[in-house]
């Protein structure tokens, strides 16, 4: 279908990296000297900027490698963010003292910097005598706005960063942190210089800079800097720093807007079709894709995502890396627009301790299952003698009383259906819950069957259908994802995943153009844009006209179309909500399972200053003129 990118994978190995990291490569093939010396090989090392960007690893115990070997830090990113939940923790959030030398800071900085410096080389090196004028000018704004996006994200993880705008090798990387306002004005210096080239594609919707950067893309990153400058370092979330104007603040509010707004007239738009077809890889190519990172189904040039999401029942074995938080599965409103509340379904729910209400989700017919146990011990069938077994520790923990006041041994599933069956349409569609048949594959399979999520779990069989769905996690019952996850059997390798990742949506941008209308005072239009995409949700239209009503609204709907893309981190960064979200307002939280019970997996640490992050000590060591994060900060 697309993607022919093998001349850019091995020419990949030749740019220039601060960080060392290609050094290792062999120079057998290609050399720096004729690189750009034609147009093909132009074309060819355009298309290897991003390359970078989409290296990934085979070592399930080194998804966020350090080394910047596992390209942008998409797993990380999200499992950062309060949408979900990343297994084996994340030193930035596990650590009370937070590390300069932990993956998070390393990973973010290595791979952003290593493609910083090869764009930086791509400018230096393309010639217009060689590519004539126009193709000249198209390949130094794809560059530059190439250049912009890693550097939007290196300020949004870490605050200051040193800005290289021209070919450095790594003997000259010596730069100290620019300032915030310095790094954000040279973002919105190369977006509109880029944005007044005639040359630079309107969008990316066609043609044969398909996917590549386009003005579109360049307005959003404009866009995104305006506002990130109007939340001025929230000084909740970022000690010591000085407030800026109302006035000032509504102006940058103002100026992303009409940006926003210049997005859509670029020709990009809300993907009309079925929302959860949005996400396939059918799908991949419409006009939400502002700036994707494009996959194929070869190896080495695919994604591992299917590693990390669903669960063991499809394409064999994946490791549930990363599953969505039970805070966030009950921020999803009732289908009406009102806020989920459990004492809805359960009045007992909040007099209950939070392990005792696990007894709301434990499957049908325990009673009846351990009924026969009892009266044919060996003899009873097997689900008779395991579930049996797996109901007396349910009552151990529950305890008897609480056991015999709420399971119901027929009407347990429907009675917890109906927290999930009349909420915002969304739910089901981006995560498994609970007594929902959905449908998986894997290499035991011609064609996909149904699986359920039950409590407890009966055993793994990956080829009958109707099974109960097979997480990793024994002890506890946790919300897997489903947004993203390969059904249709396109694929049965869990290491090979052709998806593109949306870098850049247009649902990301409208929602952002949403909160700078209120910003703004533009409240009806800002109800205007946000009630688009409830619509489209199969949601009602939002009615208040309070402008931090319709602010909060906004930010809801961003946790939800955006879940699992790896932007809730820099969003809920950007509000001065972090802290409440992630942490649920204290200094220590721990993940929590499907009815809200915490330790299955160890806690989170919060300290005001653990955003922005620290320079990586690596980096420090190299680079002495680099400035340490100061408070809580370990080097």
């Amino acid at each position: 279908m697309k993607k022919n990118i093998i001349i850019a994978a091995i020419l990949s190995m030749f740019l220039v990296s601060c960080e060392g990291i290609l050094d290792t490569s062999p120079r057998d093939m290609i050399s720096d000297g004729n690189m750009w010396s034609n147009t093909s090989l132009s074309k060819a090392g355009m298309d290897a900027l991003m390359y970078p960007l989409m290296w990934n690893v085979d070592g399930i115990n080194d998804l966020i490698p350090s080394d910047g070997r596992g390209g942008i830090n998409r797993v990380g990113m999200e499992g950062m963010g309060y949408t979900s939940i990343l297994d084996g923790g994340i030193p930035f959030l596990k650590d009370a003292t937070k590390e300069a030398d932990n993956r998070e800071n390393s990973a973010e900085w290595r791979c952003m910097y290593t493609v910083i410096h090869a764009c930086n080389k791509a400018i230096a090196h393309l010639s217009s005598s060689i590519l004539g004028e126009a193709l000249y000018n198209e390949y130094v704004c794809e560059a530059r706005m190439i250049r912009a996006f890693c550097y939007s994200r290196l300020v949004m993880v870490f605050g200051e960063v040193p800005i290289y705008l021209e070919e450095t090798d790594n003997v000259n990387c010596t730069k100290t942190q620019n300032t915030w306002d310095e790094v954000w004005k040279m973002i919105i210096d190369e977006c509109t210089d880029c944005l007044g080239n005639a040359h630079f594609q309107t969008n990316n919707l066609g043609g044969p800079r398909m996917c590549k950067p386009s003005k579109g893309m360049a307005y959003a990153l404009r866009g995104n800097a305006y506002m990130w400058l109007a939340a001025n370092m929230n000084p909740k979330i970022y000690e010591g720093h000085a407030g800026i104007s109302t006035s000032e603040i509504k102006n940058y509010y103002t100026l992303a807007a009409a940006d926003f707004a210049n997005v859509k007239a670029s020709g990009f738009g809300l993907w009309d079709g079925v929302w959860e077809d949005l996400y396939s890889y059918k799908n991949e190519h419409n006009k939400e894709m502002i700036f994707p990172l494009e996959y194929s189904f070869s190896l080495g040039f695919s994604s591992i995502f299917q590693w990390v999401i669903g669960s063991r029942s499809n394409i064999d074995a994946c490791w549930n890396r990363l599953t969505a938080s039970a805070q966030f599965v009950d921020d999803f409103e009732w289908a009406d627009g009102s806020k989920f509340d459990w004492a809805q379904v359960f009045p007992d729910w909040n007099n209950l301790q939070p392990g005792e209400r696990e007894v709301f989700f434990c499957r049908d017919s325990l009673d009846t299952f351990a009924a026969e146990f009892e009266a044919l011990g060996s003899n009873a069938s097997e689900k008779a003698i395991t579930l049996s077994g797996q109901r007396t520790k349910v009552i151990s923990r529950v305890g008897q009383a609480k056991w015999d006041q709420y399971y119901l041994d027929h009407g347990n599933e429907a009675r917890l259906r109906t927290a999930y069956d009349t909420r915002d349409p969304r739910l089901n569609k981006a995560v498994v819950t609970p007594y929902k048949k959905y449908k998986m594959h894997n290499e035991f399979l011609v064609n996909p069957i149904d699986f359920q999520m039950r409590w407890p779990r009966f055993k793994r069989q990956d080829d009958v259908d109707d099974s109960d769905l097979w997480m990793e996690f024994s002890s506890n019952m946790v919300y897997a994802w489903y947004k993203y996850l390969i059904t249709d059997g396109i694929t049965v390798n869990r290491r090979v995943d052709g998806t593109d990742w949306p870098l850049l949506r247009y649902t990301q941008i409208q929602l952002m153009w949403a909160e700078a209308l209120v910003g703004s005072d533009d409240v009806e239009g800002a109800r205007t844009l946000l009630n688009e995409i409830r619509s489209r949700a199969g949601m009602p239209a939002f009615t208040s006209t309070d402008p931090a009503k319709v602010l909060e609204e906004i930010r809801y709907e961003s946790r939800i179309e955006l879940c699992l893309e790896g932007k809730d981190f820099f969003n809920e960064i950007r509000w001065g909500t972090f802290k409440d979200k992630k942490f649920d307002g204290a200094d220590t939280t721990s993940p929590q399972s499907c009815w809200r019970q915490g330790g299955w997996k160890s806690g989170y640490y919060y300290r005001d200053g653990m955003w922005p992050l620290s320079a990586p000590l690596k980096e420090i060591v190299k680079n002495p003129n680099l400035k340490k994060r100061p408070k809580d900060w370990l080097y």
